[in-house]
Formats: C-alpha cells, structure tokens, sequence
C-alpha cells in the first residue's frame, strides 16, 4: 500500500518487518504465488500503464513494450522457472575427518525487508525489474518510484498492492525529502538506480544505518567503430541503441569514436538513413520518437549542444551535421549528430541522457581504446568491427561494466545475464540469480550431534591431540 499523509514511513517500515518476522514470505509457494501475480499485472494494466508512460515522457506503446514490460517479463519467467533451485541448500560443504559426523550447508534465506528506488529513464523497468529479484527471494519490499514520471509512480503505488501481499509491500511518494527518509531507514539492502550525484547521497545516508547499497549510475557508455561490413546494419543498431527513449537510458550510448575519417563518414550516414528511417524526416510528427522528462532537461541539452558547437578554451567547436531542432515548452529535441567533437568538450563532460550523438575521429584502435578508458568507468562499451582480434582484445581491454560487440543496449534485456556496474557506474551486481543472491542472505547451517563428541580431544586443560587438532578448527 501507499503511505498516506497520517502515517509515518517509519511506521509502515515496521510494519513490513513484523510482517518478515512471521516468516510467510519464506514459503517457496508464497514466492510462486507473488510472481505469478505480478505477471497478471501485465493482463489487467498495460494499457494503464502505456498511457502514463505516454503522459509522463511520451514513450509510444511499442517502446513501452520493449524496453519496459518484455525485460520485466523475461526476468519473471525466467524467476518462476528456476526458483526451485535457486532455493535448493548447497550441501556440498565437507567437514574435516576429525570434526565428523556433522553436516554443513549453505542455504539461501531472505534478508528481511528492502528497498528499490526507480529511475525516471525507465519508470516501470528500473523499480519492477528489480522488485522481482527481491520477491523472488522471499523479502518483504519498500518501493520508491520516480516522481519525474508522476502518472506512472501514482499508478504503482495503486495498483502493486492488488497483485502482491499488501503486508509485503508498500510504495513511497514523494520528492527528494522522501527519498532521503527512506536511504535513512533501518533496511537490509536499497537498490537504488539514478543519477551520481543522487546516488552519492544515498549511499551516506544508508551508511548512518549499516545498510548495504546496489547502485547503478549510468555513465559516458562509448561506442568504437573500428571498421565494417555491412554499414546499414551498424546504423540501424547504433541509432536504435541510442535513439530509443529518446537518447534517455543509463546504457544508451554516449558518444561515438570513429577510427579514421574514411570510418567516421560512413558510420554518420548510415547513422542518419537509420534515423531516417525509424522516425522519417521529421521525427517531432513521430509516434516512436518521444520526448525529454522536463522542459528543464531539455534546456540542460540545448545548452550542452550550443557550447559543444560554440567550443571553449581548450576545445575547438564541433558541427552540427543532423538534427539540433528543439523545442523547450513541449519538451522536443529532435535526434542529433555531432561531427569533429573534441575530447574536452563541453558535451564530453558528463552523461548526455538525451538524442545527441557526438562522433569523434582518432587515427588508430588503440587511440580509441585509450580515450575511451581515460573516462570515469561507463555501465557498458560497444564496439564495431569485423576484425577477430579487434573484437577479443576490446573484449578484455576495455573498462565497462558490460562489453558487447557488433550491438548496443542487448544486454540489458537478457534476464541470464548479469548487470555489473563497476567505478563510476556504481557497484553492485543484479539480473536473473544474481538479483536472488543480491536480497538473500546465504548462511552457513552446521549441525553436529552431541552422541559421539570428537571435540573432546580439543577441550582443555591439556588438548589430547595438541596443535594439529586446533588447526582442524581454525
């Protein structure tokens, strides 16, 4: 349920920990029972759910499909179908000779009640994504989604509680004071996804209470063109990558370093065919081409655009080659691509979250590899070549929290594998299992029976088997 006006978050988290006390939430059937709920919410809501979305940051019914509900959908498949193994006791723990007979195992236990705070780049995905992991754990959950997208918080907080234990589960409105009385409460873990400077605060408000912390903070996510076969298909796959939610996801590509000016010219056009044909000539008219969260980030854009183009001491100006249309009231930049950026640039500085699309141009590979890892560490790195060894060596060399090659954003959608953010992207590590072991406690469960009591050898005064048998214990 929601906290309402005369009830302290304080309480309601306490309620939630009463309600963990009873240890309902353990029952692998209670878990199924959550899951199997929460994907009916798909049935009943996803109208509801597209048409917030559309109110909040005009994101089309197919983009909501895509980036929202399917990865949600696939992590609770993939959840229910192994559930049951996740929570098998990993009994393969062998005890020394002289410490037998006893049994040890390690077995997966809920941690209590967290916290997951959303994001507005992907209001549904970035709070229901997560909040599976932690159900499929068996916790008990404080919500806190993004009230940027405010249609879209307002209609989780109403509609959640329907689909899982109300006991189990309750959603914090509010702003930024809201937000820091949650990372200041006494939880188990909080999952928070967001901006770095954001993330930076809760993480010392959390500390004050010992509470562990996951974030994933987005970051300069490079893409590298070193060559290529088929450029229509490297446009297609770049432009979507970066395009898609109107340029505003923590793993979209940042900015694109081309190797050569032969590579940077053909990887600009098939970049602008593609958004051609994506969005046709003017993407403001397009249904799959959205809009920024406020007219305020709009303007941020505008005017990292304006001082890229206008250059700076330190940073020759770059050109505008497509795009740069805008409107600040209703929201719309269109998809833009920037050509000759310098590395000091006013763009280059920090994380775009918008359709702008800086192309830089080095002479070699490992030019690009340098540059590229003279950044604070992204959440992802593409690169682009037809090249087998260029392809291994980007895969062990570069700093990111995922490598993918010949592609962008695909990982994010692949419930199997693991998202790990790392330096500057935050630091955590969640998806599929690795959100269940993320909000499970794996404790160690030793038994040894008191009939035959070996550790008689061990007791003093005087240890019948001296040192040796002490270093058994140890």
């Amino acid at each position: 349920m929601t906290t309402g006006p005369n009830e302290s978050m304080t309480t309601r988290i306490e309620q939630l920990r009463s309600f963990a006390a009873t240890r309902a939430t353990h029952a692998r059937s209670f878990r199924m029972d959550q899951l199997r709920s929460l994907r009916e919410l798909f049935e009943d809501y996803s109208k509801d759910v597209q048409d917030a979305l559309w109110q909040d940051i005009g994101k089309s019914a197919a983009q909501t499909d895509q980036t929202e509900f399917t990865p949600v959908k696939d992590e609770i498949s993939h959840a229910m179908l192994h559930l049951t193994d996740w929570m098998e006791p990993d009994r393969r723990r062998p005890i020394p000779l002289a410490l037998r007979p006893g049994q040890a195992m390690v077995k997966a236990r809920p941690l209590g009640t967290v916290g997951v705070i959303g994001h507005w780049t992907h209001p549904f995905y970035s709070l229901l994504a997560p909040l599976v992991g932690a159900v499929a754990a068996g916790n008990c959950i404080v919500l806190k989604p993004s009230m940027r997208a405010p249609k879209t918080a307002k209609l989780l907080g109403t509609i959640l509680p329907e689909y899982l234990n109300p006991r189990s589960i309750v959603t914090v409105t509010g702003g930024e004071g809201a937000l820091d009385e949650l990372a200041s409460q006494p939880l188990d873990h909080l999952f928070y996804t967001g901006s770095e400077t954001v993330g930076r605060r809760v993480y010392q408000l959390a500390a004050q209470q010992l509470t562990p912390v996951t974030l994933q903070l987005g970051g300069k996510s490079p893409v590298i063109v070193v060559d290529g076969h088929d450029w229509k298909t490297i446009g297609r796959r770049i432009a979507y990558g970066k395009f898609s939610n109107a340029g505003q996801s923590l793993v979209s590509p940042d900015y694109l370093i081309a190797v050569g000016y032969d590579v940077a010219t053909k990887v600009q056009d098939a970049v602008i065919d593609a958004v051609e044909d994506f969005y046709g000539p003017n993407p403001g008219e397009a249904k799959q081409f959205g809009r920024m969260i406020t007219p305020d980030h709009t303007q941020r854009l505008v005017n990292l655009l304006q001082a890229t183009m206008k250059g700076a001491v330190g940073a020759t100006p770059a050109r505008l080659v497509y795009g740069g249309k805008y409107n600040i009231e209703s929201a719309y930049l269109a998809p833009t691509i920037l050509a000759d950026v310098d590395p000091n640039s006013a763009i280059m500085q920090e994380q775009i979250l918008g359709p702008i699309l800086p192309i830089l141009v080095v002479d070699t590979y490992d030019e690009a590899m340098e540059l590229a890892n003279s950044m604070p560490t992204p959440p992802a790195a593409y690169g682009f070549s037809e090249r087998r060894r260029i392809r291994r060596d980007f895969m062990h060399r570069i700093n990111a929290g995922a490598a993918v090659m010949n592609a962008t954003v695909l990982q994010a959608s692949l419930p199997a594998l693991p998202r790990n953010a790392t330096g500057a992207a935050g630091f955590g590590t969640w998806g599929g299992y690795e959100s269940f072991r993320l909000f499970s406690q794996y404790r160690t469960h030793l038994y040894k029976p008191t009939r035959f009591d070996t550790l008689e050898a061990a007791y003093p005064p005087e240890p019948k088997l001296g040192g040796r048998f002490i270093d058994k214990l140890k």
